[in-house]
């Protein structure tokens, strides 16, 4: 089966070596609009037939621009990224595909409650942080359980997606992103470290023997069979003063590298979240909590992480490691192999400038992104809630 889809590929490059898509199959009338994020938006944007939904705290005027705009290949979208508009009615934007013809979306902005203050944690707080709704769906003809409502709910993600993969050309592990039973129709999100097996620690497989159990706000892509990674962040512009979570954390012996050879070391648990502002191409990095951790936790704990936010530099007290760059984010390496000789990050402001993405991830190997891990060590969280 892998013979036959490498086959595949390579006679699909070999006909388009000489000739590009476009010059192939001529103007392009693809014209959709792929994504959309407006400034002081909070939460995901929802795409239904022509219409798109973005929601805006109250505390803020109507009179806003779009602040990212992806539509299909070779098209244009005007208005344009940065021309404010005014949003008390619906907003139309047209995109112009390559041939000429057009499609018009209507850009509807909801106003929602974010009046969180102090302690107050009535404020706005991101979908399914209770972790309770999962559903059923398959990858490869390989059933499992992924977090969400649906399939269209796309507030967190895990790597399951990948490891069914992985398990439709032989591999026994198990997925390593489970829902764990907490009581009637009640779950936490249950993360354990898996040996993914020879082939894919092998050279066809990318070397990714170990799968570390993860769920984090963004989505996971499969591009294609060499191409498979998590896509971190999630529009947001509060300022939350921290963060709380309840987990159990069980670190197994014997940390081993994406090969399957031994590392020195012990495991240990990551649980961050960072707040950034992403303009274009550039990220800044507003604030960042992080709790990180290699002890032992039986019985269920109960965690509160303050944010430290950036005034123009990495703020004070920070460890090496929150102060670089993720492999994953949108300004990262995937390519990268040690976390250490990632670039640190750029920081913003707070006093003067607005979040527009947050990221937050759980996972049972703190090395996971690099596939490094203790196969067993075992993180379940539940009840994420953020602080105002």
């Amino acid at each position: 089966m892998i013979k036959k889809t490498i086959g595949f590929l390579f006679i699909i490059g070999f006909i388009f070596s000489g000739c590009s898509t476009k010059e192939y199959f001529g103007k392009l009338s693809e014209k959709e609009i792929i994504e959309f994020i407006i400034e002081k938006q909070m939460g995901a944007t929802q795409f239904k037939g022509d219409s798109i939904f973005v929601h805006v705290p109250d505390n803020n005027s109507l009179y806003l621009s779009a602040s990212s705009i992806k539509v299909s290949d070779y098209a244009s979208v005007s208005p344009k990224v940065g021309e404010k508009q005014d949003f008390s009615q619906p907003v139309p934007y047209t995109v112009y595909a390559e041939d000429g013809s057009s499609k018009v979306y209507y850009v509807k902005v909801i106003v929602v409650s974010n009046s969180g203050n102090g302690e107050d944690t009535s404020g706005f707080q991101l979908p399914n942080s209770s972790f309770d709704l999962w559903y059923e769906t398959s990858q490869s003809q390989i059933s499992y359980f992924e977090i969400g409502e649906n399939d269209q709910e796309k507030t967190w993600a895990t790597g399951n997606q990948g490891v069914a993969s992985a398990k439709k050309l032989g591999s026994t592990a198990d997925f390593p992103s489970v829902r764990h039973q907490t009581g009637p129709n009640k779950y936490a999100a249950e993360l354990t470290t898996q040996n993914m097996g020879p082939l894919a620690a092998g050279a066809i497989g990318g070397h990714k023997g170990i799968a570390a159990g993860n769920i984090y706000l963004g989505a996971f892509v499969i591009a294609n069979l060499f191409d498979a990674h998590s896509v971190f962040g999630y529009p947001y512009s509060g300022k939350p003063t921290s963060f709380q979570v309840d987990y159990k954390y069980t670190p197994a012996p014997g940390l081993l590298d994406g090969k399957l050879n031994p590392v020195a070391g012990e495991d240990k648990l990551d649980m961050y979240l960072i707040l950034e502002k992403r303009e274009g191409n550039q990220v800044k990095r507003l604030g960042v909590a992080w709790f990180r951790s290699g002890d032992v936790q039986t019985e269920w704990k109960t965690i509160v992480k303050d944010i430290k936010y950036a005034y123009g530099s990495a703020p004070a007290g920070l460890e090496d490691h929150e102060k670089r760059v993720l492999k994953f984010g949108v300004d990262g390496n995937q390519a990268a192999t040690n976390p250490a000789e990632m670039p640190y990050a750029v920081w913003g402001d707070i006093a003067t400038e607005t979040p527009t993405h947050i990221l937050v991830t759980f996972t049972s190997s703190y090395q996971g992104d690099y596939f490094i891990g203790a196969p067993g060590s075992k993180l379940i969280v539940d009840n994420f809630k953020l602080i105002y």
